[in-house]
């Protein structure tokens, strides 16, 4: 009975794929058109398909797109970036009129005249040739083009040449003791210099230079002077200003501001009158500062310069003028010794009793002005020997809130403040695989000089031990 039944079984299959075959070679060899048509309709329902998918899926990503990050344009903290904003939503605005309207009248004469099935109706007319709508058109795109050239112009004047603001004059708000007299009716100058792949901010009316990490007064005129050392590099700080780029052999300039200014903040309010000079307004002034602009700023460059270009940052610290005056004593201070001996009497004991000064960052400092060869490349105000030029100079890195030109970042985001665990794992990273977060710098490789090509006494290579990385991050870290 089982072989009866598996022999109709097999019988009714065979029959069905035979039907089968032969219906599609029937509808492919006697009834083309009515597989084309099969075709034609299949492939438009799937090209359909895909293109609801497509719309769907990119206005489901761009509800997810935020505009309020670190390296938003569209939020901005000053009037270079704001005018800068303006004059893209100018253009925006502009841009988006020229494509409805475009789009519109293509939709338009798409839908109006599209062929339908035994559509005998004659051509419509054309306007190719017609003088009235081609000069209509040139003179729309001129008005247009107007329309936009204007306040580009505007907004390229305003943005090239420093303003002479006298409240931003260093007289005006610096309390410091270190500034020249000729000094006090000029803008904070700020020179920055690129290097593959780090940031040199020197302020040479203050005598003090520091790396990646800038701090500026809010509310001021920051007159900036832009050179590389090396290739083409561009400085962008993107919530204050726009890109500016820094080439070998050449000074370009550039200004930036933190927030506006008092008489741009009154304008904004609407005040005017006897009021507008009312300690009550200032105060008001003094809280917009400190609520809105005061903060912690990210910048990178913007220009491709080699192999580590992607993790080439800086930050751009807004403070009161208090706090500003505060950060230049302590820049211009320097570090002591650990042990607080002056520095004579700790490099006498370096040379004739190394054994005698002893604990970690003692042990660290002796690795950074011996074994390490830190010195060599890096400055440290106050050490009298710690003198080189051709790294960041680490004058109270211990305070920055990122090494390695702003990759490695140890600040908590929620206080502002320094997480200390995360700071001595970046630092203990940095020296380890300096050459895996940053390729190609030279702190690894350095025609012999870099931490990667340290040997012993034999010539053989001797990279730093792990219990040697841990007392020069513990040292690095004290210096603040």
């Amino acid at each position: 009975m089982n072989n009866i039944e598996d022999i109709l079984v097999t019988r009714l299959v065979e029959t069905y794929f035979i039907s089968y075959t032969y219906s599609v070679v029937y509808l492919f060899t006697h009834q083309t058109t009515i597989s084309l048509y099969l075709v034609k309709h299949i492939l438009s329902g799937i090209t359909r398909c895909i293109q609801f998918l497509s719309a769907f899926t990119g206005v489901f990503f761009l509800g997810g797109c935020n505009l309020d990050t670190r390296m938003s344009t569209f939020v901005t903290k000053g009037p270079v970036a704001e005018t800068q904003y303006d004059l893209f939503m100018l253009t925006v605005w502009v841009t988006l009129g020229i494509f409805i309207a475009v789009g519109g009248a293509f939709a338009f004469a798409i839908i109006k005249f599209r062929e339908r099935p035994n559509d005998d109706r004659p051509m419509p007319s054309q306007g190719h040739g017609n003088p009235l709508v081609e000069i209509g058109l040139i003179g729309a795109s001129i008005l247009l083009l107007v329309i936009i050239a204007v306040p580009t112009l505007q907004g390229i004047w305003y943005t090239h040449d420093t303003p002479e603001d006298p409240e931003s004059f260093m007289g005006a708000w610096y309390s410091g003791e270190e500034l020249a007299e000729e000094e006090a009716e000029n803008p904070l100058i700020v020179k920055v210099i690129g290097y593959q792949w780090w940031w040199a901010f020197e302020y040479p009316q203050l005598g003090i230079t520091t790396a990646n990490e800038m701090v500026i007064p809010a509310g001021k005129v920051v007159h900036l002077e832009l050179r590389s050392f090396d290739v083409i590099h561009s400085f962008w700080l993107p919530r204050i200003a726009g890109k500016v780029d820094l080439i070998p052999g050449r000074t370009n300039s550039m200004w930036i501001q933190a927030g506006d200014n008092f008489l741009r903040w009154k304008e904004k309010q609407g005040v005017a009158g006897p009021k507008e000079e009312s300690p009550a307004l200032r105060a008001d002034y003094a809280a917009y500062l400190e609520e809105e602009i005061h903060n912690y700023y990210y910048g990178q460059c913007a220009e491709y310069c080699g192999d580590s270009h992607a993790r080439m940052h800086f930050r751009a610290t807004v403070v009161d003028n208090e706090e500003f005056a505060e950060w230049v004593i302590d820049e211009r201070t320097g570090h002591g010794t650990p042990d607080g001996k002056t520095w004579d009497d700790w490099y006498a004991d370096y040379a004739d009793n190394p054994d005698s000064l002893t604990g970690d960052l003692n042990e660290g400092l002796k690795l950074f002005m011996g074994r390490a060869k830190c010195a060599t490349c890096h400055v440290v105000k106050g050490n009298p020997r710690a003198l080189g030029v051709a790294g960041p100079n680490l004058t109270n890195v211990g305070s920055r809130m990122s090494i390695a030109a702003g990759w490695l970042n140890h600040r908590i985001e929620e206080d502002g403040s320094i997480d200390l665990k995360k700071q001595y794992d970046n630092f203990y990273k940095w020296i380890k695989e300096t050459d895996v977060v940053k390729p190609g710098n030279r702190m690894w490789k350095a025609g012999g000089g870099g931490i990667g090509e340290l040997i012993d006494e034999n010539g053989e290579p001797a990279l730093l031990t792990e219990d040697e990385i841990h007392k020069l991050s513990l040292y690095l870290q004290s210096l603040k």
